[in-house]
């Protein structure tokens, strides 16, 4: 199954950015996503921790400490708690275009003690940054996606930039896994169509974004935003079967949110074992399946303004 929440929400969230595709939502609909996407970016929690561990590494051992971070598309404010835990001497400020997201994530702050140093600001790429003080390192975890055009916002980034400060950008390496191949749902081959229709879901949410003009790899639109890549990489994470706990909660959550978005990609029969797969109470849904896994990968890329700028 191909479902990414950083293109349900933004991961984020897709991830998150988070109003593309969703403008139907009313805030009951804003919650349960919320709710969805701060389970899950707990479970992946450790894309942001490694990430903090290597730009400090970057940084090197005698770099002033970080004092400003900005955490772009921060969703429900998991990974900004995380980088404030992570650089304890930083202000993080986390942009959402999504008040719900932005609202969960001063209340994540407020029960961990880190409330006065973190601040939010609302904000939709590529627009209402310029009131954005510059930062230190800024961090936009799948959210790049869901900006039209891609390299234009990594300028935008690069400026927000102090002149020695780090960019880190994640997005999606390969389609997240979570059921086998071989199922005793629907006709053979359905994990492989059900990728395919995420992949034609987020093509026409690409082509309908403003401005949209089409992607290239991540490391040459950093290249073409005029900075200087110091370490790419692909980092993966496996939570294996049986699930249980949160990581269920995750699955269940992602199809019945794939059910809804990719209804009209599919054929009936495809369409009844989604339906099948997103019911809590089947023993062959996802939610009771002792075959459910979770396989989530990353391209994580750590940028900075090249020295002749």
């Amino acid at each position: 199954m191909a479902a990414d929440a950083a293109h349900d929400a933004h991961a984020h969230h897709d991830a998150h950015a988070h109003t593309h595709g969703h403008a139907h939502f009313d805030e009951a609909d804003w919650q349960a996503l919320a709710a969805l996407t701060e389970l899950e970016g707990e479970l992946l929690l450790d894309f942001v921790t490694e990430t903090a561990r290597r730009v400090a590494d970057v940084r090197g051992a005698d770099a002033p400490p970080v004092r400003r971070i900005v955490d772009i598309g921060s969703g429900p404010g998991v990974g900004t708690c995380e980088l404030a835990r992570l650089f304890p001497d930083a202000h993080v400020v986390a942009v959402d275009s999504s008040a719900t997201m932005l609202e969960r994530t001063l209340q994540r702050a407020g029960a961990l003690g880190l409330g006065g140093r973190i601040s939010t600001h609302l904000a939709e790429l590529p627009d209402g940054l310029d009131d954005v003080e510059p930062a230190d390192v800024i961090w936009a975890s799948m959210s790049l996606h869901h900006v039209g055009d891609e390299t234009g916002a990594l300028r935008l980034l690069r400026d927000l930039l102090q002149p020695t400060g780090l960019l880190a950008v994640a997005e999606a390496a390969d389609p997240m896994g979570i059921l086998p191949d071989a199922l005793d749902v629907g006709r053979p081959g359905l994990v492989d169509r059900l990728e395919r229709a995420e992949a034609t879901w987020f093509t026409a949410m690409r082509a309908g974004l403003p401005g949209s003009v089409p992607s290239a790899p991540l490391e040459s639109m950093i290249a073409s935003a005029s900075l200087e890549v110091v370490d790419s990489r692909v980092v993966s994470t496996r939570i294996d079967a049986p699930l249980a706990g949160a990581a269920r909660e995750v699955v269940i959550g992602r199809f019945r949110h794939a059910r809804r978005r990719l209804g009209d990609l599919l054929d009936e029969d495809d369409q009844h074992a989604l339906d099948v797969l997103s019911d809590p109470d089947d023993p062959r849904g996802v939610g009771q399946r002792p075959d459910v896994f979770i396989q989530a990968s990353r391209q994580i890329v750590i940028a900075r303004r090249p020295h002749r700028m």
